[in-house]
């Protein structure tokens, strides 16, 4: 099995491709509601290649590099997940490979032997100028936090180095991955392809002191780990860190004069501004206790309210823009109400098994999983349909094949923009009655920003 597999993960797979770029993309893109990819540019064109992320979405993880860059990656999976035969199978197409760990438990996880094999044959792609895909903090991590790297990467690295010596190679291409919601179906993501590190220049100091080499490797992709995604240090306040950060990013970016809507400004303030709250919180705990408490009645305030802390920064919203918005709703209601009709079985049968995921880091690969392959059957038995109804009418055909493809993003996007067009009429009455909580929360708000 083994030479087999290795063959085959050698070399590019045409069927592998054609489902990637034609299944398991189009899918990807339709789970999120924007997905901004960064640093394509960085990518070394060919192998051998290392992606390493951090590791905050399970399988999602995986899939936001698998489509998003060109290369057919091979992964590794904890191997309780490589059970039953067909899994097996199915896994091994979309090369994933088992990986055997302690934590997660069963006998033969005991038995470090078991990954020899994964391990010879990631090797030998490496060698063949294929690439690897790794998440080297070595588990699941739901916070936005690096945790400590592991350091099978930097071996794995380095051995596949010695079919190159000290120049060319193997080089490893950190990769940020930014979650708004890893939970929740239709948030956005923002992948970061950072600039590859040359395994070569470490190869010297590999055949002299071996540890030494991985040492000075994990602090460089620490390094550079940490440029490209939100990294919050407190572990005693990082609940309030995080919900400052979602609250006052799009603010913060804006009062530093950078553009909040451009995906890597708003990263860059978001990560000063956590790196600003970190410095109170392991400096001054007076302080970071004082704010704690003031964000924590701002957002009793708005949930009071039931109003989004970003429209406090108008002192009114003008009456013609209210207009348009309850247009939009007008108009968007028959396309809207498609949606729903077409996205009720995926989304549905994605929500109730996601219920039945007992581990809490498989759930928005569960529901990804599930939604794909519902959508699919029903999307193929419609089309058949449209096709045998509408064959001899070409414009028809089109317009309702884009409302097939489309309709469930549009009502996605549409019930977004009811809760929007609501939150402004809200705070539009609440302005014109001068309610003494908004103008409390204004001030309040003014505050944290002014101290942030």
């Amino acid at each position: 099995m083994a030479k087999t597999l290795t063959e085959k993960l050698c070399k590019n797979d045409w069927k592998y491709a054609l489902t990637r770029w034609f299944w398991a993309k189009p899918h990807f893109k339709r789970y999120f509601r924007h997905i901004h990819v960064i640093g394509k540019e960085n990518i070394p064109s060919k192998g051998p290649l290392i992606y390493a992320g951090n590791h905050q979405n399970a399988l999602m993880d995986a899939m936001a590099i698998v489509c998003t860059q060109k290369h057919q990656t091979v992964f590794v999976a904890r191997a309780d997940i490589f059970k039953k035969p067909l899994i097996i199978k199915i896994l091994h197409f979309f090369r994933i490979l088992p990986i055997y760990r302690k934590r997660d438990g069963g006998s033969s996880y005991d038995n470090y032997d078991n990954n020899q094999e994964t391990f010879e044959i990631v090797d030998k792609l490496l060698r063949a100028g294929m690439v690897h895909g790794i998440m080297p903090e070595g588990a699941f991590n739901p916070y936005k936090r690096l945790n400590t790297l592991q350091k099978g990467i930097f071996r794995t690295a380095l051995k596949a180095q010695e079919a190159y010596g000290d120049t060319g190679g193997v080089q490893i291409v950190p990769i940020g991955l930014n979650w708004q919601n890893p939970r929740k179906f239709f948030k956005d993501v923002t992948i970061i392809y950072g600039k590859p590190i040359a395994v070569a220049e470490y190869f010297a100091l590999y055949q002299e002191n071996p540890a030494k080499a991985y040492l000075k490797m994990q602090e460089t992709l620490v390094e550079e780990l940490r440029k490209l995604m939100i990294d919050i240090h407190s572990e005693t306040h990082y609940t309030t860190i995080e919900n400052i950060r979602e609250t006052f990013g799009y603010d913060y970016a804006k009062a530093i004069q950078c553009d909040p809507d451009h995906p890597k400004e708003r990263l860059e303030a978001e990560q000063e501004l956590v790196k600003k709250i970190d410095h109170i919180a392991e400096t001054n705990e007076p302080k970071m206790q004082a704010l704690e408490q003031t964000f924590s009645q701002y957002q009793s305030g708005l949930k009071k309210l039931n109003i989004r802390s970003r429209l406090l920064q108008y002192s009114k919203i003008p009456w013609y823009e209210l207009l348009e918005d309850f247009g939009v709703l007008i108009l968007g209601f028959p396309f809207a109400v498609i949606g729903a009709i077409l996205g009720f079985l995926p989304l549905s049968l994605a929500k109730k098994y996601e219920k039945m995921i007992k581990d809490p880091q498989f759930l928005s690969s569960t529901q990804y999983v599930v939604a794909m392959v519902v959508r699919s059957l029903q999307n193929f038995i419609l089309i058949i349909i449209l096709v045998l109804t509408c064959y001899n009418k070409i414009i028809l055909l089109a317009f309702f094949l884009a409302l097939i493809l489309y309709a469930e993003r549009l009502m996605l996007f549409y019930v977004e923009h009811y809760k929007r067009t609501m939150g402004k009429w809200r705070y539009f009455r609440l302005s014109r009655q001068n309610d003494a909580l908004l103008n409390e929360l204004k001030k309040q708000r003014e505050k944290m920003l002014s101290e942030l």
